[in-house]
């Protein structure tokens, strides 16, 4: 029973939210001890300045009064004041000859009281034959007499009393209500962070498509549920583009693996003849260089999925990028009897890589050139909309069925069996669009096909960017 009632404190006490708790609790508790004291001492110094200002004023009556006749005015004055019963029971009084002998007064002479100075002080008295405390005041007065006047101290005593177990209930109080809040919180804490460490672990295991519950709330962990759901949807979505891809790499690259050990073991088939071996030597050299390229543009589009290109990003002109691309295009379109044009409505500039961007302008290019046909009118238009860069390569070719635009894009698809090319153009386009915060959208031209990228980062100057 001791064992687990230990785990369990150890295991509250672990808690992060619990010891969060606790501290903050702690120092409001704290905080409101530090304001009692202080209530307390100025409570305490007000009513003994009232005490010492009554007290003041009552002496300094008496002394007129004494004054204006003579030392039976003054006994007579003290014997009304005990008399009237108004604060009789708190009201201290004590006139003295100069001998020392008590005139009036309800308190007992003593040395000490003989004794004292017109400066107000706290002293033990026998006020009616009982002991008390009170504050006292001494007037010395021209007849060599002797004048005590004092308060008894006895409600200030009780009200401090009061506020001392008024004190000691409420910090009992609080630190229950603290430990309590501590706990509660503690647990409210731990199932929204509960939920988030299942859907881990879920997560960890191999279930990729778990997410964690939405909350109407829009507190800090709904935000923190949403970032973390759209981290597991980045996770999910590059998790089987890597399946993919990995089904995809060995799929085509069997084939040609295939093909090139049938042309070696054909090769070495005795009786060879040179031009044989030739042939096959040139095969053979063919199939590893587009195998090589394959290589090229994954690793590329790996590179470019891993966002280190970006140390590399200037300000550039995008039309000024494009214009060179239609020209170093132009020879291509005129052997294929195509139309290729080129519009800009001014000078647009963006930040990024001048390289990755020329090479995904010419490979919208080169597929148009590819897919749109004979005698293929093609435009290339630089815009810039609502403060945005956007770059368009259209074309009125046969486009593609809308049914088929959600796999534009995925590693090794192709459209076309019969046109040369490995499926990874577009592929490498989208690549370099993410790298530079770029949406990437393809839609049918009716006719022909436009495909746009448009940047997210506002537009930058042209001064900021070489012609």
């Amino acid at each position: 029973m001791k064992n687990q009632l230990l785990e369990a404190l150890h295991e509250v006490w672990g808690s992060v939210a619990f010891r969060l708790t606790l501290n903050y609790s702690l120092f409001a508790l704290s905080t409101s001890l530090v304001l009692l004291a202080f209530f307390y001492h100025q409570t305490v110094g007000i009513l003994e300045s009232q005490f010492s200002r009554q007290v003041a004023t009552t002496a300094q009556r008496m002394s007129a009064h004494f004054d204006q006749g003579g030392l039976p005015g003054l006994t007579n004055e003290i014997n009304l004041e005990l008399a009237d019963h108004v604060n009789s029971d708190t009201e201290m009084f004590l006139l003295v000859d100069r001998r020392g002998k008590a005139l009036a007064g309800n308190i007992q002479p003593d040395a000490v009281l003989l004794s004292l100075k017109e400066a107000g002080t706290n002293h033990a008295v026998i006020l009616r034959g009982r002991g008390a405390h009170g504050y006292l005041v001494a007037r010395d007065l021209p007849d060599g007499s002797k004048l005590i006047v004092g308060h008894d101290l006895r409600d200030l005593h009780e009200i401090t009393q009061l506020i001392k177990r008024i004190s000691l209930v409420a910090t009992g109080v609080t630190a229950l209500l603290v430990l309590l809040g501590a706990y509660l919180f503690r647990r409210t804490l731990q199932r929204r962070v509960e939920v988030i460490r299942r859907t881990a672990t879920q997560v960890g295991a191999g279930q990729l498509k778990q997410r964690i519950p939405v909350q109407h709330r829009q507190d800090e962990f709904a935000l923190l549920t949403h970032d973390i759901n759209n981290m597991l949807d980045r996770i999910e979505l590059l998790m089987n583009g890597v399946r993919h891809v990995s089904d995809a790499v060995a799929h085509h690259l069997r084939t040609p693996l295939t093909r090139i050990l049938a042309r070696l073991r054909s090769a070495l088939r005795p009786g060879s003849s040179y031009e044989e071996l030739k042939n096959s030597i040139v095969f053979l050299a063919s199939e590893i260089e587009d195998l090589a390229k394959v290589s090229e543009k994954l690793l590329q589009i790996a590179e470019l999925e891993s966002g280190t290109r970006r140390k590399k990003f200037e300000a550039a002109r995008i039309d000024v990028i494009a214009r060179d691309v239609v020209e170093l295009y132009e020879a291509v379109a005129e052997e294929k009897q195509a139309s290729l044009r080129f519009s800009s409505a001014g000078p647009v500039c963006v930040h990024g890589d001048p390289d990755l961007l020329a090479g995904a302008i010419a490979c919208l290019v080169d597929n148009a050139l590819k897919y749109a046909g004979g005698a293929a009118r093609i435009r290339v238009e630089v815009a810039q909309r609502a403060g945005q860069a956007m770059i368009s390569v259209i074309d009125n070719g046969p486009g593609i069925l809308p049914d088929k635009h959600k796999r534009i894009g995925e590693r090794f698809y192709r459209l076309n069996r019969d046109v040369p090319g490995h499926g990874l153009g577009l592929a490498t386009v989208i690549a370099i669009a993410r790298l530079h915060d770029a949406s990437f959208e393809l839609r049918n031209a009716e006719p022909g096909l436009s495909v746009s990228l448009t940047f997210a980062s506002p537009a930058m100057r042209a001064q900021e960017a070489p012609a």
